[in-house]
C-alpha cells in the first residue's frame, strides 16, 4: 500500500545539546562512510479534528511548550509533508564534547490527514519490491564491505515489506555503511530549498559506547561554492544510569566531507540531545526538516519535536573553525546505518519513508 495514514502527535522535549566529537571518539576518517545530517522543523500547534461533532480545536503552542490539542476526531486537521556525488565518501568520527547550546521551544502539532502520499514529494512503503533484493529504481544502495541492503518480509510497519540493512564490521577500518541512497533529480532538489521527511525505523540495539552513527543524511553542493555538505542525523554519547546503560544520545552533524580530499573547509560539528536517546527494538517515528534557505534543521520522535537538536546557523560547537552549518542544495537522502568508530554489527529497518514541502506527521 502507498497511502500510510499519519497521525500527529503533540509534545515537546526542552533538552540541552552536547558535543559530536566526544570523550569516546575516535576522529578517525571513514574507510567506506558516506553522510549527511538531518532534521526536522517545529511547526506551529493546531488543534486536532472533531470527534463526531463534539471535538474541540486545542489552542496554539507557544513557543518553549507544547500546543495542547483538542480531542482527536476520526480526520483531524493538519498538513501532510514532506541528499551528492555517487559513491560512499569518507566519514569522520564524532567530535569533541561541548557544552548545551540554546534550543528553541516547542511548538504544538496538528491533527492527522488521510493519506501522506496525495501531496507528497516523494513516498515508498517497498510493497512493489522483490524480497530479498536491494530496493530498485530510484533507490542504490551504498554498502562497506559485507554490509547489505535487502528488502525484507519479517519486519515491517505496514504492507509486508520493510528494507533491512546490515551494516557489518569492516577488516582494518573503522566505519561501515548500509545505506540506500534517493538520488533522483524528479525528487530532489526543490525550491525553495527546504523539505520534511519522516520515516519508520526498527533499530534492533543501538552502540553501547563512544560510537558515532548516522540513520538519515541530506548532501549536497553548498551554493556558491566548489565543496559539498551534510545534514546528519545519528548519535553517539552512551547515556548511562549508574553502570546501566539507557541508549544512545541522539545528535545532529554538520560536515564537510570534502575537505579530507583539501577541497573546501574542514567541519564536523555537533549539537546533542540531552539524554534523548533512539529508541530500540520497536517501531519508531522520525520526521526532519532541512531548511537550506535559514541554514535549519530540527527533529521530531514519535511526533514529538526535539528542540536541543533544532539546529538554526549553528550547533553546540565544531571540530574546526568553521561554526556556521552553510546548508547545501540538497540533491541527495541517504538512509540506514553508517557508523565511524569500530563497533559490531548493526541491524535497523526502514518502511514508509515520505518526503514533502509540508510537514508529514507520523501514521497509526
Amino acid at each position: 500500500m502507498r497511502t500510510p495514514h499519519l497521525l500527529v502527535l503533540l509534545a515537546s522535549l526542552g533538552l540541552t545539546l552536547g558535543a559530536c566529537k566526544g570523550s569516546g571518539g575516535s576522529g578517525a576518517p571513514g574507510a567506506g562512510g558516506s553522510a549527511a545530517g538531518a532534521g526536522g522543523a517545529a511547526s506551529p500547534g493546531a488543534g486536532g479534528g472533531a470527534a463526531g461533532t463534539t471535538g474541540a480545536a486545542g489552542n496554539p503552542g507557544a513557543a518553549g511548550s507544547a500546543a495542547t490539542a483538542g480531542n482527536t476526531g476520526t480526520a483531524g486537521g493538519g498538513a501532510g509533508s514532506g541528499g551528492a556525488t555517487a559513491g560512499i565518501s569518507g566519514g569522520r568520527g564524532g567530535a569533541t564534547g561541548g557544552g548545551a547550546g540554546a534550543a528553541a521551544g516547542t511548538t504544538g502539532t496538528g491533527g492527522t490527514t488521510a493519506d501522506a502520499c496525495a501531496t507528497a514529494l516523494f513516498c515508498d512503503d517497498f510493497e512493489t519490491y522483490t524480497a530479498g533484493q536491494a530496493p530498485g529504481s530510484p533507490w542504490s544502495k551504498q554498502v562497506s564491505s559485507g554490509s547489505t541492503v535487502a528488502v525484507d518480509t519479517t519486519q515491517f510497519h505496514s504492507g509486508a515489506q520493510s528494507v533491512k540493512f546490515v551494516a557489518m564490521p569492516v577488516s582494518g577500518s573503522n566505519s561501515k555503511t548500509a545505506y540506500m541512497r534517493l538520488m533522483s533529480t524528479s525528487v530532489l532538489p526543490v525550491m525553495p530549498n527546504m523539505f520534511y521527511g519522516r520515516m519508520m525505523f526498527r533499530l534492533e540495539a543501538a552502540p553501547t559506547g563512544d560510537v558515532h552513527w548516522t540513520f538519515l543524511e541530506g548532501y549536497g553542493q553548498v551554493p556558491g561554492q566548489t565543496y559539498h555538505a551534510l545534514y546528519r542525523y545519528g548519535g553517539q554519547h552512551p547515556v548511562m544510569n549508574g553502570s546501566t546503560f539507557v541508549g544512545s544520545q541522539l545528535m545532529a552533524n554538520y560536515e564537510t566531507p570534502d575537505s579530507y580530499s583539501g577541497t573546501g573547509p574542514s567541519s564536523d560539528c555537533w549539537q546533542h540531545a540531552n539524554k534523548v536517546v533512539v529508541p530500540e527494538g520497536k517501531w519508531s517515528c522520525v520526521e526532519w526538516q532541512f531548511d537550506g534557505t535559514a541554514n535549519t534543521m530540527r527533529l521530531w520522535l514519535d511526533g514529538a519535536a526535539i528542540d536541543s537538536l533544532t539546529v538554526v546557523g549553528a550547533g553546540s560547537g565544531c571540530g574546526t573553525a568553521t561554526p556556521v552549518w552553510t546548508a547545501p542544495t540538497f540533491s541527495r537522502m541517504d538512509l540506514g546505518w553508517e557508523s565511524y568508530q569500530a563497533d559490531t554489527a548493526r541491524t535497523i529497518w526502514i518502511d514508509d519513508v515520505v518526503l514533502s514541502k509540508t510537514k508529514i506527521g507520523c501514521p497509526p
